[in-house]
């Protein structure tokens, strides 16, 4: 493309050109960017998960036995020992939740482990317990693990 020059009214024209060689890295390095970022988001999904179906119950009463397992505030086993006036369950200390899991199979067979269990756990307990305990369940091959959280100890 040619332009005058602005020096003089119309002593001549030059040649403009735009330089490449700018665009070109910039280019470069956005195709780096989004490989980069790709490979990233590869490696996050390599857990699967099975989410739950989205379903409404007809029934108010459940139609299974749950086994009920108790976490307390530092992550620690309970065993639910009575039930109040309520239907509330209270729990006192169990020991450790491995030894509990194999004592189950081992006093109820494998097909323990199709039943439903639901960890009743504590809203101050942390994250990182209820993980733990959720891959203690995978691991012995317990499947139907359910969560439900409670309200803090002396609420």
């Amino acid at each position: 493309m040619l332009y005058r020059k602005q020096t003089g009214r119309y002593a001549g024209m030059e040649a403009v050109e735009i330089p490449l060689s700018p665009l070109i890295d910039c280019v470069f390095l956005l195709l780096i960017f989004f490989l980069v970022t790709s490979m990233l988001k590869r490696k996050e999904t390599i857990i699967p998960i099975v989410l739950p179906d989205a379903t409404s119950s007809l029934s108010a009463e459940a139609a299974e036995e749950v086994l009920v397992i108790g976490l307390g505030p530092e992550g620690e086993f309970l065993n639910p020992t009575a039930t109040n006036r309520f239907g509330a369950l209270s729990f006192s200390p169990g020991g450790s939740l491995d030894a509990h899991l194999d004592r189950l199979l081992a006093t109820h067979g494998p097909s323990i482990r199709d039943q439903a269990i639901r960890f009743d756990i504590v809203g101050e307990t942390p994250f990182q317990k209820t993980i733990d305990a959720l891959d203690l369940c995978k691991l012995r091959g317990f499947t139907n693990v359910g969560i439900r959280l409670l309200a803090p100890f002396g609420d």
